[in-house]
C-alpha cells in the first residue's frame, strides 16, 4: 500500500514532500496483532503512559486501509503531528462518479494524553469538501488503535 501512496502522492501532490513518507519505519500490524495489543489493553497489561514517553521519532503505521505519519515534536503544544492517509475509492469522497482509488489526507497533531487537534492540509484534489466534522470522526476511530500500538512499543 505504501507504494500506491508514494505514487498518489507523486501525481496529484508533485510538490508534496516525500521525503517524510520515505524516510519513516514503516510498520504494519496484522488484525491478530491488534487484537493481542487490544487484549492487552484491556487486562491492564499495558499501562497507560504520555504520548511523549514513547521512543518512536517517525514512523509509519498501517493498519486496514490507513496510513499515518507520525513525528514527535518538541514545540510544546503537541507530542506528535501526523498525517492520515486513508486509501478509499473517490465516489466515497467525491462528487463526481469515480472509482479509482485514492487516497484522503488528514493532518492532525496529538497531545501526551492522545487529544487530536485537526490541522490544515496541503492536499485536497480539486472539487473535494473538507468535511471537519467527518475527519476528526475517522480519527476518533483510528486513535485507540494508533494508541495502543504506541503504547505497545513504549
Amino acid at each position: 500500500m505504501l507504494p500506491r501512496l508514494i505514487g498518489f502522492i507523486k501525481q496529484n501532490y508533485p510538490d508534496a514532500n516525500l521525503s517524510e513518507w520515505l524516510d519513516g519505519k514503516y510498520v504494519q500490524l496484522t488484525d491478530s496483532q491488534l487484537k493481542k495489543i487490544a487484549n492487552a489493553i484491556h487486562t491492564g497489561e499495558l499501562i497507560d503512559k504520555p504520548a511523549s514517553k514513547c521512543p518512536a521519532e517517525q514512523l509509519i503505521f498501517h493498519f486496514g486501509d490507513t496510513l499515518i505519519l507520525i513525528k514527535k515534536v518538541q514545540d510544546g503544544q503537541y507530542a506528535y503531528q501526523a498525517e492520515l492517509a486513508w486509501e478509499t475509492d473517490f465516489q466515497s469522497i467525491h462528487s463526481v462518479r469515480n472509482k479509482d482509488k485514492g487516497f484522503y489526507f488528514i493532518n492532525f497533531g496529538f497531545d501526551d494524553d492522545y487529544k487530536t487537534t485537526l490541522l490544515p492540509t496541503q492536499k485536497t484534489l480539486e472539487n473535494t469538501f473538507v468535511d471537519e466534522q467527518g475527519n476528526q470522526i475517522v480519527l476518533d476511530k483510528s486513535m485507540p488503535v494508533l494508541k495502543a500500538f504506541m503504547l505497545a512499543i513504549s
